[in-house]
């Protein structure tokens, strides 16, 4: 179906401009954009949209997410990376097939709103793979779906002696070895890999320290083998950086480089404790890294020098990894914490961030690490757009909109989003699901997921005083 919008102040993304005109849409993609009073009598459409007193930006991309969090907001967020994440395991344990269908809705829904029309979502439960995917295909999102592989738990990384009782009881559950995850993967793949043009599978080992010299061959051959993007969590806490240079030869990016996966398919989420040869090394071989500024600040685990790495040509785009480290799947918030943050304690002020790196980062380097053209509006382009109503306090007065959008805008102006050239949400409701009814049967069961995961949680605090000794 084609759809002529006229009269749309559109933000581009081509370098910095702003420019007024109509925009015809035909198959999915941007067929033409016709500069103000040039759109000829004969352009016709099946639909025809007035966006006067509209402006129309490119779709976002959250590009380091986890989706089954959206159902543990409001859980234990006051400790560091290590100890969090004993909890967020352990309320994992409750998710159900149907659960993880409803927290991908929940969270396209919240993305929709706030402008995202495509995300990386490292998913961390891989056996209910399906469920999200399904779920991801009834939303009408661009995903890259990347299932996480991981061998070593992270006691064992970080060298903690449990006592025999809590010992046995990790290891009555073996993770899955290699040889499953390339079976798990190549059905997978086969099933879902291209499936509507939005749909995506990434390679996604948790992390190089949860794997295995062999977890991470397997990355690299999956990789190899189908032309695809790896996906994964790098040094996140000054802690994972200590125990990485005790254990590995070369450290953690040592460890990645031995298995092959240093290239230009590689995107690595967070990124904060990076030494300066090993930021050269990242530059060299084309290695992009997603900033996740919320969730470093909530969890302590620092900052990451993302300026530095713009400087060496690293792309750099936003992450709201999970919704239970305290974070909303917000990329305007994004944008503003991250430009707060680089200036912060930074007096050379020629340094700082300006708003246009942060609409580079949300919107085309995030859009550059999955498949497809989008992120731009431009002839050729899918037409992922994103409609703000200027009619409120924010935008009574604009002076530059680069600068409104990432210093002012929070969302609250975004009245309809359209994907490939479709509406998902229009007039402020969502229209490729039904979000009433995804948000009344988790309310339903919000009881039973969390006696479902007591017991885990007495686990967790079992573990919890040993590895709150290492931070001593």
């Amino acid at each position: 179906m084609s759809v002529l919008i006229k009269n749309a102040e559109m933000v581009t993304m081509e370098d910095q401009r702003v420019v007024t005109g109509s925009l015809l849409i035909e198959g999915g993609k941007i067929k033409h954009i016709f500069p103000e009073g040039e759109l000829p009598d004969c352009c016709e459409a099946a639909e025809v949209i007035d966006a006067e007193g509209k402006l129309v930006i490119p779709g976002m991309t959250n590009a380091h997410y986890h989706s089954y969090s959206n159902l543990l907001k409001g859980t234990e967020s006051r400790y560091p990376l290590e100890v969090w994440s004993l909890y967020t395991v352990a309320y994992g344990h409750s998710l159900s097939v149907e659960d993880i269908h409803d927290a991908v809705l929940l969270g396209a829904a919240e993305m929709i709103r706030n402008g995202i029309t495509g995300c990386i979502d490292h998913f961390p439960h891989f056996l209910k793979s399906e469920a999200a995917l399904e779920a991801y295909q009834e939303s009408k999102m661009h995903v890259a779906f990347a299932p996480m592989l991981h061998d070593i738990p992270d006691h064992k990384f970080l060298q903690i002696d449990f006592p025999d009782r809590i010992e046995q009881k990790l290891t009555a559950s073996q993770p899955p070895t290699p040889e499953r995850m390339k079976h798990f993967y190549e059905g997978l793949i086969r099933r879902w890999h291209g499936k509507d043009e939005r749909i995506h599978i990434m390679i996604g080992p948790n992390a190089p320290q949860r794997c295995s010299r062999e977890m991470l061959r397997l990355s690299r051959e999956l990789s190899d083998l189908y032309a695809l993007n790896v996906h994964t969590h790098l040094l996140e806490t000054y802690l994972q950086r200590d125990y990485g240079m005790r254990t590995y030869k070369k450290g953690i990016i040592g460890h990645l480089d031995h298995a092959g996966l240093l290239n230009e398919r590689l995107s690595t989420a967070h990124a904060v404790w990076l030494a300066p040869e090993e930021i050269d090394l990242l530059a060299d071989r084309g290695v992009s890294i997603i900033h996740n500024p919320a969730s470093n600040m909530i969890l302590g685990s620092g900052t990451a020098p993302i300026m530095t790495y713009t400087e060496k040509d690293i792309p750099v785009s936003l992450g709201t990894d999970a919704s239970n480290c305290g974070t909303s799947h917000n990329l305007f918030e994004m944008m503003k914490l991250a430009l707060m943050m680089q200036r912060n304690n930074a007096s050379e002020y020629h340094w700082w961030p300006t708003a246009h790196n942060m609409l580079e980062m949300g919107i085309t380097q995030g859009a550059a690490l999955l498949p497809g053209k989008r992120g731009k509006i431009k002839a050729g382009y899918q037409a992922d757009l994103v409609f703000l109503d200027k009619n409120n306090p924010v935008w009574a007065a604009v002076n530059d909109v680069h600068e409104q959008l990432v210093f002012h805008e929070n969302g609250q102006s975004i009245e309809s989003v359209m994907i490939k050239g479709k509406w998902v949400m229009r007039d402020r409701k969502i229209l490729s699901f039904n979000e009433d009814e995804v948000i009344d049967r988790v309310r339903r069961r919000s009881h039973h997921r969390l006696e479902k995961s007591t017991e885990a949680l007495r686990f967790a605090e079992e573990q919890k005083p040993f590895f709150e000794a290492i931070y001593k």
